[in-house]
């Protein structure tokens, strides 16, 4: 049996501890290089405090996702033998009794004493102590052995981010703002030059420029939020000491760094160049106080997005299973359960038994065989069913020659739109967007848009087609 430890032993330990994290967070200022990788860790270890990230940094450089011994339990998953716990601070609450005059601990006081706190008859207090427990490392598991991703068990966060689901994180983001009464701007107030975006404090209000690209859009929204989040009035009142320009600007890049990195946006334009400047003469404690206000702030920010997104996925996931069920109702009920039909015969034979189901049969196998998001449509889709294609803008995919099709099925995709699908014979009628003009299935100025798009498709490939019989004339000549 291990020899306990003395009051002594412990408080030595948790003063070592503590001594390691601030030679650690000192290291940070070094070069912005330093702060840069310690940003991405911090990115990934959101849920944990501050203090005990930097620890775990300091054990164990790279740390993917860690967990205590129960926890890897839990997941089916065994520690390695042999492998060293990674040290960090565990909250130890202690509650005290008024007993004789005197504050005692709750667990040492007398039953009668117990039993007056419990009714209320006794004033008691509770004290935070740190006690030192230990994680382990996903490598330092038989996880990966037994099958199990750490995007199984850390959610999605864990895995290589990406932008795919831009839309969605900028309307996290909007939400965001809306949770804490930041309105944002249409346009700025006065023109911002090169400025990417601003903050007006006076009306806790952001604008971004107009000139920016969607990207630049998302991670200066993020940069400016940290700044209504970390220097809106109220809070700069709350402060002993004002923070210098600098010094807010150096937040708020942090925040956007460490929330634009861990969803898997560009981080390359981010600037930390001017850190040695500010950070010269500053106490440990300052620089400490500094991080944990962007930690705090990074793992609101990125607590809330996730959440969000993870609504969003759950509602898709229902609409999903409402269109998987919507389509086996309708088999059933065409008789299709052993049928092997192609595309002509489905839709004639749902146009002859139920020809109000026409379109909403085509627009939920368009969205099932493309795995469509609507929420992401920011241009006009077509997808030609059966073709193998998926959705592709909408002049590209008018453009098809469908002069050997026994039949047409066409859904369309437009930004906030309901999705319309249609079919038609070729001998009568030459494409989809001339379908759509046939059956009145759109107004005329959506109409005239899409024939706008496909017309542009033709006069590129005629300047295409020109370029070749340019270089083919050329040729000869030679």
């Amino acid at each position: 049996m291990a020899k306990m430890k003395t009051n002594e032993e412990r408080k030595a330990e948790l003063e070592a501890l503590t001594e390691q994290m601030g030679k650690q967070i000192d290291s940070y200022f070094e070069s912005p290089e330093k702060i840069r990788e310690h940003l991405q860790f911090l990115g990934k270890f959101h849920q944990y405090s501050m203090r005990n990230a930097v620890l775990i940094e300091s054990q164990f450089p790279g740390a993917v996702a860690v967990g205590s011994y129960p926890f890897w339990e839990k997941q089916g998953a065994q520690v390695q033998k042999g492998e060293r716990g990674i040290k960090v601070f565990v909250p130890n609450p202690v509650t005290y009794a008024l007993h004789k005059d005197e504050w005692v601990p709750l667990s040492k006081a007398p039953k009668l004493v117990k039993d007056g706190v419990k009714q209320g008859r006794i004033p008691s207090r509770k004290m935070m102590y740190f006690k030192i427990g230990h994680v382990f490392e996903y490598t330092q598991t038989d996880a990966r052995e037994k099958g199990i991703e750490v995007s199984d068990i850390f959610k999605r966060y864990h895995r290589d981010g990406g932008i795919e689901n831009e839309q969605d994180i900028r309307d996290a983001l909007k939400t965001l703002a809306d949770a804490r009464n930041v309105t944002l701007l249409e346009e700025p107030l006065d023109e911002i030059g090169t400025a990417k975006g601003c903050y007006y404090p006076e009306l806790h209000a952001i604008a971004l420029n107009p000139r920016n690209t969607s990207i630049e859009d998302v991670n200066v929204l993020i940069h400016e939020l940290a700044h209504a989040e970390l220097h809106n009035q109220e809070r700069n009142l709350e402060r002993d000491q004002p923070l210098t320009a600098p010094e807010k600007e150096f937040q708020a890049e942090m925040v956007a760094y460490v929330v634009s990195h861990q969803l898997g946006f560009p981080t390359d334009d981010f600037s930390l160049s001017y850190l040695a400047g500010w950070t010269k003469d500053k106490e440990l404690l300052d620089k400490e106080k500094l991080l944990q206000e962007v930690h705090q702030t990074s793992a609101t920010f990125l607590d809330h997005i996730e959440s969000h997104l993870e609504k969003v996925h759950t509602l898709e996931q229902e609409r999903e299973k409402t269109r998987i069920e919507y389509l086996e109702q309708l088999y059933r009920h065409m008789g299709w359960k052993d049928a092997d039909l192609n595309l002509y015969e489905q839709v004639h034979a749902v146009q002859n038994v139920y020809p109000e189901e026409v379109e909403p049969y085509l627009n939920a196998k368009a969205v099932l065989e493309t795995n469509l998001k609507m929420n992401r449509v920011d241009g006009p889709l077509m997808y030609i069913h059966g073709k193998g294609f998926g959705f592709q803008q909408f002049g590209i995919a008018n453009n098809h020659d469908f002069s050997e099709d026994a039949i047409v099925a066409y859904t369309v995709a437009l930004p906030n739109q309901p999705l319309i699908s249609g079919h038609f014979d070729p001998e009568r009628t030459v494409h989809p967007l001339h379908d759509l003009e046939k059956n009145n299935k759109l107004e005329k100025p959506l109409l005239k848009s899409l024939e706008d798009c496909w017309h542009d498709v033709l006069l590129e490939n005629e300047k295409k087609s020109l370029s070749r019989t340019a270089l083919l004339n050329i040729e000869r000549l030679i």
